[in-house]
């Protein structure tokens, strides 16, 4: 719930914002929220006894596979 809560409080700081200029004069709050939220994933992850380098390998693997370059690349739409 924790890791929810400050992912909330890290997507406030965007609410309001031009999705195409978004305002980051807010820097050291963005940074503050940001590690908040990697914090309590870095908690979640020990206490559940994952190595989380590995499963960050293993995810960014995973999407290599599920999404090439070659036919993904230029598909992004806001």
């Amino acid at each position: 719930m924790s890791i929810a809560i400050e992912a909330a409080e890290l997507m406030e700081l965007f609410q309001w914002d031009d999705p195409i200029e978004p305002d980051v004069s807010s820097t050291e709050r963005i940074r503050e929220e940001l590690a908040d939220v990697v914090i309590y994933c870095l908690l979640m992850a020990d206490a559940a006894e994952i190595d989380l380098a590995w499963a960050i390998k293993n995810k960014v693997s995973a999407n290599t596979d599920k999404y090439p370059v070659e036919k993904f690349r230029g598909k992004y739409k806001a």
